[in-house]
């Protein structure tokens, strides 16, 4: 079984379809670092992807099967009983298809182990899989929160403030001061140029759904949607817009650009008239 790192690392260079693509991130954000394991407390519904992806569940569905099918899941599917008096769920098993491309790490990846001077153990962050040791009882602190040392007066904070490189935040890592990506820093200027000002409350892995879209339909497309949906109802957090980026068209391959119309000749209005209803060949010349 591949570790999560490596599932994402071969789902990224795939050729798989976007929004296929979109739904593999999101399920290995549930899945533990080392192992690829979603723990059964962790594993998603139906509704939690839809919710997640921002895809209709009729799409969540139809991508599941895709991926399936590809080798790229495999869904343990509950008993009907069970589901409907246990509550069970289905658990997902993230895999790698034979020959798929499964590139090495190109830098530190959020969860392995980092130096840590002033500890013997290596710092690791919560939420995504493992657990943060901590000198004494307590909860483990979220992503982004502040936790107190025995030894230091300085707080442990997650590494995306701590050890990002100019390198990480070209390749989408969140920013430091900010923790928007910088794939996805143009696509939150262009809603406040919008006068559309939102929240942003995406953490660590939260930002691929967001910049799988910006990949798929472009910066142009998201930001006027956003706009036109804002003028109609208040909108306070960029959640909102998911679902309805999601079901807007790809950009077009390149090369697939429509010709532009041309006018037919007749007239000083360069339209020729109307007179036979079935006979069209004088204006296919323009079309």
């Amino acid at each position: 079984m591949p570790s999560r790192f490596e599932y994402e690392r071969a789902v990224r260079h795939s050729d798989l379809p976007s929004l296929s693509r979109l739904l593999a991130l999101t399920v290995a954000t549930w899945a533990d670092v080392r192992t690829g394991t979603i723990p059964d407390r962790l594993q998603p519904s139906l509704t939690t992807l839809e919710d997640a992806t921002g895809m209709a569940r009729a799409s969540v569905r139809t991508h599941l099967n895709k991926l399936e099918d590809g080798g790229w899941l495999k869904r343990d599917r509950p008993a009907v009983a069970a589901a409907r008096s246990k509550k069970a769920r289905t658990k997902y098993k993230l895999l790698v298809p034979k020959g798929a491309v499964v590139p090495d790490s190109d830098g530190i990846e959020l969860g392995q182990e980092l130096p840590n001077s002033g500890a013997g153990a290596a710092l690791v962050v919560t939420g995504l899989g493992q657990e943060l040791p901590q000198p004494r009882a307590g909860a483990a602190p979220e992503l982004g929160q502040e936790m107190s040392t025995t030894r230091a007066g300085a707080a442990l904070k997650s590494s995306f403030s701590s050890n990002t490189t100019a390198e990480d935040q070209q390749a989408g890592e969140p920013d430091p001061s900010y923790g928007i990506p910088a794939d996805a820093r143009p696509l939150v200027d262009a809603l406040t140029a919008a006068d559309v000002r939102v929240r942003w409350p995406f953490k660590g892995n939260e930002w691929f759904p967001v910049l799988a879209l910006i990949k798929k339909t472009g910066i142009p497309a998201l930001a006027e949607h956003a706009a036109k949906v804002a003028a109609r109802t208040p909108v306070e957090s960029a959640k909102y817009f998911l679902k309805g980026w999601a079901e807007l068209p790809p950009l077009p391959e390149p090369g697939t650009a429509r010709p532009p119309l041309r006018a037919v000749s007749g007239g000083s209005t360069g339209w020729q008239p109307y007179t036979n209803p079935t006979d069209v060949s004088a204006y296919s010349n323009g079309f």
